[in-house]
């Protein structure tokens, strides 16, 4: 019998006939560690991961981890001298010359949707520039990667974090990604494509430190579509996952969105990942998990599918009913026990509790 956690996770998705079923919610907020740890009257130390850990230990799941990945493509770093009360300005350094983003204090990078740093056809060279340049920062990437693994050690699997090339790396807003693409097809294409080679130089550090799994994200039909998933979406995919298997490593794709057609279409098969995430159901996703299940390739370890809502606002014998009916669902089938995407702070101790203690019990 395989002794780690990380074994037994990495057992279960390669040689499932011979590991027991996996339990494993996805990233659970630190104020969520924290509260159940206290709640446990266990002790708190404000490490996201040595807290987890503990967690884990004494619940009986396996933890996954996930690292950085596009801000280690991207290294923004605040120019204090530059920034104010109301605006931080970030710059990266390159050949070309400094690349600066502005975005508001208040309501940081995400929240201001002036503040991305891709607006321009410049912009998007400077883009292309950073990626070009990132064999420049190996040795500081292989640190990064190197500690990750020492922290976790044995105790968790751990995930690279997604690139999103199709999202050009996280530098545009979502909103406006469509805009770029259609004004500038050309300049879209070849920002991907620089995005894409970057990735691709960091997972290979990261497989050599000992990160588990290589990863990708886009979005789901509420932001997307069929035609545009097989266009800018699927080819990016099919490239990282043949890549990583034909290094012998682990491909994992997230997508917490409505991914129903998607499934049922076969177009996730179509790049064979070897974790797929979360197939969420409604009102997260638009998935019914059995049937979602049924229509993908067996050779596809699924993960996830509890509703966060029900999570965080449900009582005990809710979060057991259907933690039950997600085992129910997917009986016969590989399918490690999680959450419909991270789990939410302010998610009571007693329900993160009860998920674990019955995904558990009724996998037995």
């Amino acid at each position: 019998m395989n002794s780690s956690p990380r074994q037994r996770f990495l057992s279960y998705v390669r040689n499932p006939k011979d590991a027991a079923h996996i339990v494993s919610p996805f990233l659970p907020h630190q104020d969520v560690v924290a509260s159940t740890l206290a709640w446990l009257r266990l002790p708190v130390t404000g490490d996201f991961v040595a807290d987890e850990i503990v967690l884990s230990q004494h619940l009986g799941y396996e933890p996954m981890f996930m690292t950085d990945c596009s801000g280690l493509m991207f290294p923004w770093r605040e120019d204090h001298d530059r920034s104010d009360t109301d605006r931080i300005v970030s710059t990266i350094a390159t050949r070309r010359g400094s690349w600066v983003r502005t975005h508001s204090r208040t309501l940081g990078q995400w929240g201001d949707e002036s503040g991305f740093p891709v607006k321009t056809v410049e912009d998007h060279a400077m883009l292309v520039q950073v990626c070009e340049e990132i064999a420049d920062r190996e040795a500081f990437i292989r640190a990064y990667f190197r500690d990750f693994r020492a922290r976790v050690g044995e105790d968790g699997v751990i995930v690279i974090g997604h690139p999103h090339v199709s999202w050009l790396g996280c530098q545009a807003s979502q909103q406006n990604l469509i805009f770029h693409r259609q004004d500038h097809p050309a300049v879209f294409a070849r920002s991907m494509a620089a995005i894409r080679e970057a990735s691709l130089f960091i997972f290979s550090i990261a497989m050599e430190e000992g990160i588990d799994f290589m990863s990708e994200s886009c979005s789901g039909l509420e932001m997307t579509s069929p035609g545009e998933f097989d266009e800018v979406d699927l080819p990016v995919l099919v490239t990282l996952s043949a890549w990583t298997h034909g290094r012998g490593g682990l491909f994992w794709y997230h997508n917490c969105g409505q991914t129903r057609e998607l499934i049922r279409s076969g177009r996730f098969n179509r790049f064979a990942p070897d974790v797929l995430e979360t197939i969420a159901p409604p009102p997260e996703g638009d998935n019914d998990l059995a049937g979602s299940r049924r229509a993908l390739d067996p050779a596809i370890c699924t993960k996830g599918n509890l509703s966060l809502g029900t999570l965080r606002d449900g009582t005990v014998a809710d979060v057991v009913r259907e933690t039950r009916a997600m085992v129910d669902a997917v009986r016969g089938f590989r399918h490690v026990f999680s959450t419909a995407d991270a789990v939410l702070p302010g998610t009571p101790p007693q329900n993160f509790i009860a998920f674990v203690q019955a995904a558990a019990h009724a996998a037995r």
